[in-house]
């Protein structure tokens, strides 16, 4: 590890995060000595003569006074003997990109230049915390080579909207390559990284990609297996909120001949991904029951499928986290008084299902909530803890 010694990440004159966001968009900043092809020092350099940050003030700083130790590549690694912030310091000069990485709760930063056929360049910084309430800003520019100026302009994030409700958006900047990526958090569900591939005009979107990821058969079940191993070839995915809850349940499924052939519905119990629901080409469909709310205000929804002969397996649910299986639904959200018919196999008898459908209602075919998009999940890749 190469060591340096900073002063406090507490720097005085410099702006927070949300004081950024709100000045960036307003402010044409002038490049000194920018030419035809300004580097990232020179850029970063003319942003923080506009808008000083801590994070950036200690990239300038490594830029322009390397700590003892720097790598040829350019990366440094700081400690702050004071406030135990330590952090990694990476400036590239050849590729334009620069980055403040810390596994510590301070600011951080990323920066990139894309080099355009016009001459132009695209500036883009994201500044971003580790805090309880992350503070994240990506600024974004274009740079002239005859004015020597760069102006704010859109970047993909401003056109991005999320799949479903309560999502984490977070970004990527390239350390290396150019591809821009936009990524999905949702509680115990795998990332979804869409990903927006540079030609040297603009950023096209080019699809989704996501980590292999282990799920179990069951809630009850004690054994995972990936989903690229789980015989289906999975090549469209889906995001399901039934509840409106932020807690989204994701489907999968691929086509055959234009038809929807095998199809598996992912949710979560316990922070485990468990298979909800799944069916193979021109079996029965899988389907979502609404029930009322009870008296604590808990709305019920049970995914009801049926695959092999035999058995008509439903999860009851609260929201969409999965509680018990087949259960006495007027007192299932309640566990002390909550009656379980069989939790290990997951049937339920013909009086027992008939007894649950009863409770809650009209079918509703999942089919139909579904908006199928296409993703290539990366096998042997493991998602992200």
């Amino acid at each position: 590890m190469l060591t340096a010694f900073t002063g406090s990440s507490s720097a005085q004159n410099t702006l927070d995060n949300s004081e950024v966001n709100s000045q960036w968009r307003t402010k044409k900043l002038s490049v000194k000595n920018g030419g035809n092809t300004p580097d990232i020092v020179t850029l970063l350099r003319a942003f923080y003569q506009a808008m000083p940050t801590w994070a950036v003030s200690q990239v300038l700083k490594q830029a322009d006074h390397p700590a003892k130790g720097t790598r040829q590549s350019g990366t440094a690694a700081i400690w702050d003997g004071e406030e135990e912030d330590d952090y990694r310091i990476l400036i590239d000069r050849r590729n334009g990109y620069a980055d403040l990485a810390s596994q510590t709760d301070i600011d951080q930063m990323a920066a990139g230049v894309w080099r355009k056929d016009n001459g132009h360049r695209i500036f883009a910084l994201s500044l971003f915390q580790q805090h309880a309430n992350p503070q994240n800003v990506l600024c974004w520019y274009d740079y002239d080579p005859q004015t020597q100026t760069m102006t704010p302009e859109k970047s993909p994030l401003d056109d991005f909207k999320p799949s479903a409700k309560g999502a984490f958006v977070a970004y990527d900047l390239p350390m290396k390559g150019t591809d821009f990526n936009i990524i999905e958090y949702y509680p115990n569900l795998p990332a979804i990284t869409h990903i927006y591939k540079w030609n040297r005009k603009q950023f096209l979107y080019n699809g989704v990609q996501m980590p292999d990821f282990e799920y179990r058969l069951a809630p009850d079940s004690q054994s995972a297996t990936r989903i690229s191993q789980s015989g289906h070839a999975f090549s469209h995915y889906s995001l399901l909120d039934p509840t409106d809850s932020g807690n989204p349940m994701m489907a999968f499924c691929n086509f055959v001949n234009g038809e929807i052939g095998d199809m598996m519905l992912i949710g979560d119990f316990k922070g485990n991904h468990v298979a909800l629901g799944q069916k193979t080409q021109g079996g029965e469909k899988l389907n979502l029951f609404y029930a009322p709310e009870n008296k604590n205000g808990d709305q019920q929804v049970a995914v009801v499928y049926r695959d092999m002969a035999g058995g008509l397996w439903y999860h009851i649910m609260l929201g969409n986290l999965v509680q018990y299986l087949v259960c006495d639904l007027p007192n299932f959200a309640n566990p002390e008084k909550g009656h379980t018919v069989e939790i290990t196999a997951g049937y339920g008898s013909d009086d027992e299902t008939t007894e649950v459908i009863n409770l809650l209602g009209d079918w509703i075919d999942i089919l139909k909530l579904c908006r199928w998009n296409k993703v290539d999940i990366q096998e042997g890749e493991e998602e992200m803890p």
